[in-house]
C-alpha cells in the first residue's frame, strides 16, 4: 500500500476528510488505476457533504473488500457514481490539485515541461532554458526516470547523478536507477 493511502485512510478514520483527499489523490497520481484510492477519494470529497453516509460507505466498503474485493470495488463505485456523479468528480479534483501544487511550487508540470523540449528542435538548449530557471513537479516515477535518462543522453551527467543519488535513498533498490547510474558511469 501507497504511504499516501495509509495517511489517506488514517486521515477518513480521523475525520479529516480534506487531508484524506489531499493524500488519495496524490496516492492517484502515483497509480491512477488504484481503485481503492479513487474509492476513497470520492468518499472522502462526499464526506465534506454528506459525512454520516459517506462514512458508512466507507465502513460497508472495509468489510465488502475483505470477502470479494473486485466486486467491492465496483459495487461502492456504482453506488457512489449514482450519489455524486462519479469520474468526473474525481478528475476534476485532481486538476485542482495539481493547478494548486503548480502555483505553491511555482514550476511546472512534467508534461509541460516534455511538451516544451518536443517543440524544440535544440532539445539540449530547451532542456536548459527549464531545468536551470524553474521547478519540474514530477508525480510519476518512471516520468523521473525519463528524465534522468533525457539529462543524461544530453550530457547533464552531473545533474543526473544527483538526482540518482537522492532517488536512491527512496528507492534503495530499484534496478531502473542502478541501470541508469551504469549507464552515466559508462559516458
Amino acid at each position: 500500500m501507497s504511504k499516501f493511502k495509509d495517511l489517506a485512510n488514517n486521515s477518513f478514520f480521523k475525520r479529516d476528510y480534506k487531508k484524506a483527499l489531499l493524500n488519495y489523490s496524490l496516492a492517484l497520481r502515483e497509480s491512477p488505476e488504484d481503485k481503492e484510492a479513487r474509492i476513497g477519494a470520492l468518499l472522502a470529497d462526499m464526506a465534506t457533504d454528506k459525512e454520516e453516509e459517506a462514512v458508512a460507505l466507507f465502513e460497508y466498503y472495509e468489510v465488502s473488500k475483505a470477502m470479494d474485493e473486485n466486486g467491492a470495488h465496483e459495487t461502492l463505485e456504482n453506488i457512489i457514481d449514482s450519489v455524486e456523479g462519479g469520474v468526473s468528480v474525481v478528475e476534476d479534483l485532481l486538476h485542482t490539485i495539481e493547478d494548486h501544487i503548480v502555483a505553491i511550487e511555482d514550476g511546472i508540470i512534467y508534461d509541460d515541461f516534455m511538451a516544451h523540449v518536443s517543440s524544440r528542435e535544440n532539445s539540449k538548449k530547451a532542456i536548459e532554458d527549464l531545468m536551470f530557471s524553474t521547478k519540474i513537479i514530477i508525480y510519476k516515477k518512471e516520468d523521473f526516470i525519463e528524465l534522468i535518462e533525457m539529462l543524461i543522453d544530453n550530457s547533464f551527467n552531473e545533474l543526473a547523478y544527483n538526482y540518482i543519488e537522492s532517488a536512491m535513498l527512496i528507492y534503495p533498490n530499484d534496478p531502473k536507477l542502478y541501470n541508469l547510474l551504469n549507464k552515466l558511469e559508462l559516458t
